[in-house]
């Protein structure tokens, strides 16, 4: 195991703007995760990863954001006390879990920041249709950059005539270590 306990937790809401309805959490660590994030990145699909500086950022579902430092966890957007403590408890097993299973995890050092509309774009029908929900192939590109929709939401490109295309792009997608890829989406 290498995360024994949490050594502090601080729960707050944000200083600069106390009458906000969230609240965020740091957590100081009784161990150095470093070795850790590599794993974790591959497994939860890290948004960035500085491997340098040892900080991992994860990007959850309704805003919350889950920043991994060597010692710390930090942790923005929690409804309140008891999202904050479940989401601390959270990750600290995810940390343990991912990293006893290191042995048979590919590590990433990249993380889904590097994704870039304009590359997603390009490997899109552009047809406009509307048939994903979005008023153009630029907003569903935008979209699926940042895993608010999937490949599958764009019914064009489940089509036979786009086989390439839709291939391109999830293999673009996954060198980011992309989450939202869908695995039925190569059969329609």
């Amino acid at each position: 195991m290498l995360l024994e306990k949490i050594k502090h937790l601080e729960i707050f809401r944000p200083k600069c703007d106390s009458t906000k309805e969230v609240l965020h959490a740091i957590a100081d660590l009784d161990a150095d995760i470093s070795p850790s994030l590599p794993f974790l990145n591959a497994e939860l699909g890290g948004w960035d990863y500085d491997a340098q500086n040892h900080v991992l950022l994860l990007k959850l579902a309704a805003g919350k954001w889950i920043t991994l430092q060597s010692r710390q966890i930090a942790i923005r957007g929690c409804r309140d006390l008891e999202e904050a403590r479940a989401l601390v408890a959270w990750i600290t097993s995810q940390v343990n879990e991912i990293y006893g299973r290191r042995e048979s995890i590919t590590p990433r050092y990249t993380g889904q920041a590097g994704l870039k509309v304009m590359e997603i774009l390009k490997l899109l029908p552009m047809t406009n249709c509307r048939a994903c929900g979005y008023a153009t192939c630029m907003a569903f590109a935008a979209a699926l950059r940042e895993g608010e929709t999937a490949l599958a939401d764009c019914p064009p490109l489940l089509e036979d005539r786009f086989q390439e295309k839709r291939a391109k792009l999830q293999e673009y997608l996954a060198a980011y270590g992309w989450r939202a890829l869908d695995e039925d989406v190569n059969s329609p």
